[in-house]
């Protein structure tokens, strides 16, 4: 008797897990899974569904305070409070207790290494490092105290502790695996933690039932590459999937009438065109200004995003606060007669224009680029339309490359980032008074101050016309109905326990 109670005694915690976990799974139809997960690498719209429900920071974004979630509030994340200790150093104070999917405990060490590995001089994190730039030097206080000095007062450090660059990695597993290891079997303290990947394929991972954000209500969450949007479409029909992104907008009508599923959407980052004023043929600003003329950007909004993209007023977001944001300012005046004017006083003398863009990494990207380099031909310019997977990795000196896609930094939302960092790169030529202003904006912690450098960067990039700004584009995703869950501007797909529930 006392040998079948030990028996049954065995097997109740056992029991009790399996009873306990009534959660169901999640299946996310996505349009692309990579093959690295290192957070400083992993910076692309399509890695952050995966990366925001893997890593943590140490500061957190709050989308819920946003009703339209295209602004958040800072809030603490792995570091529980913070303090200003000057105008250059912060200390962060980080939560006891936590703990890396693989069981080791989070320290100051962690946090130490995490920004070390990024900002050291061998390192090839080139993005992440431009983003984190400003700080020089992290400290270990001790166990849980991490001191931040940056190199000059910055204004925007909790953001981009706030951002993906900023995710917390493991000094220990990370230096055993090795960086590369590391890409393919990440390991984070967020709410889902790996199991595997299988590159162009999938992405599993399960809940971190010990989680600081709490017990999250779906036990695995999967992550399926499924390429073309009808696919994902028909994979959402045959309950192959629960969530799909990346809805084409003549679409959106036909996920509705599938019966078991609706549409949720939010506006993410700006889409834009670049100049290659390196380029001879776009050397000449008034060709610039006469193609951004020609542009007839609400036509694409109603044509093409059936009114559901939104004009920008000019180069900023309503997201940089009262304080920076200057809602005066027009949108992107569309005139054909002044660009044909423009046109005929530039040097242009009829040399083709090509518009370049991915066939498939922006919703719409074909279909705009087309109808732009239309509106382009009515005012008398030679352009054309060429679609090319390695769009984004021609340079400078490539004579192809006069014209191409992009978009921006919709987050952090402060100026010295969607801004400066947007256009501070290579393909202006004259940007040097633009910088000079950048540097002293990113430095400056006179709110008062940094408005008047940026709308005098606003100025510049408007007359010098380097690119042009088409829209603000939003991002559909098909639900299932009896999934409550609401997308954030930041292409995250958050599925921590406050942000998705079961009907």
């Amino acid at each position: 008797m006392r040998n079948l109670l030990i028996a049954v005694a065995m097997l109740l915690p056992t029991l009790a897990v399996a009873q306990e976990d009534t959660r169901p799974p999640l299946t996310v139809g996505v349009n692309a899974v990579r093959s690295n997960f290192d957070p400083a690498l992993a910076l692309g719209n399509v890695d952050f569904p995966m990366t925001y429900n893997m890593f943590d920071t140490l500061v957190a974004r709050d989308f819920s305070k946003s009703k339209d979630r295209t602004a958040y509030e800072l809030v603490p994340g792995l570091a529980k409070s913070w303090k200003r200790i000057d105008d250059r150093t912060m200390e962060f104070y980080l939560r006891p207790g936590v703990h890396f999917h693989n069981g080791q405990a989070l320290t100051s060490a962690d946090v130490k290494f995490t920004f070390d590995r990024i900002l050291g001089p061998a390192s090839d994190y080139v993005e992440a490092k431009n983003l984190l730039k400003v700080i020089e030097r992290v400290d270990a206080v001790d166990d849980l105290t991490v001191r931040i000095t940056t190199k000059q007062p910055s204004p925007v450090l909790l953001h981009l502790l706030a951002y993906h660059s900023s995710d917390i990695v493991p000094k220990a597993y990370f230096e055993s695996v090795g960086k590369s290891g590391f890409g393919q079997k990440p390991v984070g303290t967020g709410p889902f933690g790996f199991i595997k990947l299988q590159p162009d394929e999938s992405m599993h991972l399960k809940a971190n039932d010990a989680h600081f954000g709490g017990r999250p209500t779906v036990s695995t969450l999967t992550f399926k590459a499924i390429p073309e949007v009808s696919a994902r479409i028909t994979a959402l029909a045959n309950d192959e999937v629960d969530i799909i992104n990346s809805l084409q907008p003549d679409q959106v009508e036909a996920v509705k009438n599938l019966g078991c599923c609706d549409v949720r959407s939010a506006l993410m980052n700006h889409h834009f065109l670049i100049y290659n004023t390196f380029n001879p043929v776009m050397a000449d600003k008034k060709l610039r200004q006469a193609l951004n003329l020609a542009i007839d950007r609400q036509l694409l909004v109603d044509s093409l995003w059936g009114g559901k993209a939104t004009l920008p007023h000019s180069a900023q977001y309503e997201a940089w606060g009262p304080e920076l944001y200057n809602p005066n300012r027009p949108t992107p005046t569309f005139d054909p007669e002044r660009a044909r004017q423009l046109l005929a006083e530039s040097s242009y003398k009829g040399q083709p224009i090509y518009y370049l863009t991915h066939p498939v990494y922006y919703t719409n990207g074909v279909a705009v680029a087309e109808a732009v380099v239309q509106m382009w031909k009515a005012i008398g310019v030679n352009a054309s339309v060429r679609v090319d997977e390695g769009w984004s990795k021609l340079k400078k000196d490539d004579p192809v490359l006069t014209v191409r896609n992009s978009s921006d930094w919709v987050v952090p939302t402060d100026p010295a980032v969607t801004l400066y960092m947007t256009w501070a790169k290579r393909f202006w030529k004259d940007e040097q008074r633009f910088d000079e202003l950048a540097k002293e904006g990113e430095t400056r912690l006179d709110s008062k101050r940094r408005y008047d450098i940026y709308q005098k960067m606003i100025d510049i990039f408007e007359d010098e016309a380097p690119g042009t700004y088409l829209y603000r584009a939003p991002e559909f995703y098909g639900v299932r109905t009896n999934i409550q869950w609401l997308p954030n501007t930041d292409y995250t797909m958050d599925f921590r326990p406050d942000n998705i529930h079961f009907k």
